[in-house]
């Protein structure tokens, strides 16, 4: 592969407006929407905090309007922004401003891939190359440099391949954003009505306010509060009140994370930010986080006052530097989470202290003790958090995924780009995105077959049946057996070799070997504990979905079909279908006729055990497989009895 001037590949390239064609005057409350660098954040566009322009007025500025599946660049300011138009994008159209310009390339690069390559340190160390080094970072002759580029460009089908690849990675971090979003919108409701309007169930039910509940003048809040609620100054209800420690910084994973004032924003701590800390040249035992724990920013204009809740820890031991400060509970005082969800929604109020008559930029000690808290009973506060932590761990769970589909993506994508991690060749995108997520396993795409190295599948095949769990561990016909005939169905109808071993049982298909392993392989990942014939999930079990999507994406489709059908079933329905699948597989790999007669003896001779079962339980099972598309095809080995079992019981 060569590289090739990007003119080759062109339609259309525009700059975008004079300054003077769009004045503060044109924007409108809606019309057609003005890009600026905020939109150009992501590879594709950020679709919010829009000017607009009438449509009278878009037309009158020509090329300088963009569509969907443009690619469109920053060319002054801040440098490198390249991002395109989706074709689900919310507008058909958009003005770019007078700091970008826009690329429709023909029908050789696919945009996707074309904005995911400018992301990557090649495509950067290109776009950013004719830049000027004197006054306001521009890229010089933006336009002309930029058509001259020569890169290296894969073919239009690979292109599409890393375009489904990388985007689904992003997709599902979207959908996980969005998920958090909506549920941390619950909890904002909920609390505003029972903790700002007073509006929580009395004792008969109704609105407590709304109902005519006693309230009474509270002189510290200057408004009416509940009768026998309470308002105490914050450094009443803390137990630690600290800030962090002068950190001494390394490089690598060695130490511990220290987290800074980058890590904290939107009311959560974003790990990717982090530091290292060199524990051992400097303790910080003493200025160890813990969960629940509220992080909050204490210098700067512009950023003292954000505020953190901890919903959950990347490491065992995580401290924090000396310009952000820990805030702990004291847990028999008031609830740690209804404290620390109080506590965020006074970060406009700790804000304040930056931006008032002092313009303090620390935030210090007693400043942050003086904030004042309205503690209702108990009760309340515990109910509110029966409603609030099973949020905290569902957005806990889709942030640290998120964390680990964004190391995945950014791990891919040079390798990708540069041909390290190669499509397989018989791969074909979908139309639909992928559900990616996870590590940086270099077993996958492939869209017909699994490509799993031989040293990978006893691993591979323990993370399948971990996903089975997690998928079915609160179905309450899942037993062992309904455990076994589901893991054996999942590996043959997606044709996946992982390692097979089955041999007839009298519950039907069994791997010996795996299923008298699986247990104690769960427990060694910390995945899941087995106790009283039930699955616990252990700390590391979310890294699961993980491990599955790199192994499993391209069969992700069948397998969700699989899962879902099967989830109602009964033990013995799974037994009677896995046990028909195997005897109809078996006769096509040993190239016998196929009938539903002939099925159904081989069922019965399958084991004494099959006997209970009548007639119109098989043919409904064969009915089964038939309609859902998971008739055998002659995949894996021949199932046979074991040594010295003729007739299993």
């Amino acid at each position: 592969m060569k590289e090739i001037k990007l003119t080759n590949f062109i339609d259309e390239i525009s700059m975008g407006p004079f300054g003077s064609n769009i004045k503060v005057d044109n924007f409108k409350s809606s019309g057609i929407p003005v890009l600026n660098g905020s939109n150009l954040s992501n590879h594709k566009l950020v679709e919010d905090s829009f000017n607009f322009v009438s449509r009278e007025k878009a037309d009158s500025l020509g090329k300088a309007n963009a569509k969907r599946g443009d690619i469109v660049i920053t060319h002054r300011g801040t440098l490198g922004q390249v991002s395109f138009i989706p074709k689900n994008s919310k507008f058909e159209r958009y003005v770019i401003s007078q700091s970008q310009f826009r690329v429709r390339f023909n029908e050789k690069i696919n945009a996707i891939y074309f904005s995911y390559l400018m992301k990557s340190e090649y495509g950067q160390g290109k776009l950013l190359s004719f830049k000027n080094h004197v006054g306001v970072p521009a890229l010089a002759q933006a336009t002309t440099n930029f058509k001259n580029l020569e890169m290296f460009i894969h073919n239009i089908s690979d292109q599409q391949k890393i375009a489904t690849i990388l985007s689904s990675l992003d997709d599902k971090i979207e959908l996980n954003n969005k998920i958090n979003t909506e549920l941390e919108q619950m909890a904002k409701t909920l609390y505003d009505y029972w903790f700002v309007q007073f509006d929580f169930p009395n004792e008969e039910g109704n609105p407590y306010k709304s109902s005519g509940g006693k309230m009474i003048y509270n002189e510290v809040l200057k408004r009416e509060i509940p009768e026998g609620w309470e308002v105490n100054k914050l450094g009443a209800l803390t137990s630690f009140l600290s800030r962090g420690i002068s950190p001494k910084y390394i490089e690598g994973k060695g130490g511990i994370p220290v987290l800074n004032q980058k890590c904290i924003r939107g009311h959560r701590v974003l790990y990717e930010f982090q530091r290292r800390h060199d524990s051992e040249a400097k303790r910080s035992s003493s200025r160890l986080v813990e969960k629940y724990d509220v992080l909050v920013n204490s210098t700067g204009v512009g950023t003292l006052g954000r505020v953190a809740l901890v919903r959950w820890l990347n490491e065992e031991d995580v401290t924090v530097d000396s310009h952000v400060t820990i805030v702990r509970a004291i847990a028999e005082k008031i609830n740690t989470v209804f404290f620390g969800y109080s506590l965020l929604t006074k970060q406009a109020e700790i804000e304040s202290f930056a931006n008032g008559s002092t313009g303090q930029v620390e935030l210090n000690r007693s400043q942050l003790s003086d904030v004042n808290l309205l503690v209702p009973p108990e009760n309340f506060q515990n109910k509110f958090c029966e409603f609030y932590i099973p949020i905290i761990e569902k957005t806990s769970i889709n942030e640290r995924e998120n964390h680990e589909l964004t190391q995945l993506r950014d791990w891919l994508l040079p390798m990708l780009m540069n041909g390290q991690v190669k499509v397989n060749s018989e791969y074909k995108p979908k139309e639909e995105n992928l559900s990616v997520a996870a590590e940086p396993i270099v077993a996958y795409i492939n869209d017909t077959q699994l490509n799993i190295p031989v040293n990978k599948k006893g691993f591979a095949k323990q993370v399948l049946a971990g996903k089975i769990v997690s998928e079915f561990k609160y179905d309450p016909n899942f037993t062992d057996i309904k455990f076994q005939k589901i893991q054996f169905l999942a590996e043959h109808i997606i044709e996946a070799d992982l390692n097979l071993n089955y041999y007839y049982q009298a519950a039907g298909p069994y791997d010996n070997k795996f299923m008298h392993t699986i247990y104690t392989d769960f427990n060694k990942q910390k995945w899941f504990d087995y106790q009283d014939k039930k699955f616990v999930a252990l700390e590391k079990q979310e890294k699961i979905e993980g491990y599955y999507q790199g192994y499993f994406a391209p069969a992700q489709e069948r397998l969700n079909k699989l899962f879902e059908l099967l989830y109602h079933t009964s033990e013995a329905e799974a037994e009677i279908i896995a046990t028909l699948y195997a005897v109809w597989n078996n006769r096509i790999i040993e190239g016998k006729p196929v009938t539903e007669i002939e099925l159904i003896e081989d069922f019965y001779q399958w084991s004494d055990r099959k006997l209970q079962y009548k007639e119109e339980q098989l043919f409904a099972g064969l009915q089964w497989l038939k309609e859902n598309e998971m008739e055998p095809k002659g995949f894996g080995q021949l199932i046979k009895k074991a040594k010295g079992k003729s007739n299993l019981n």
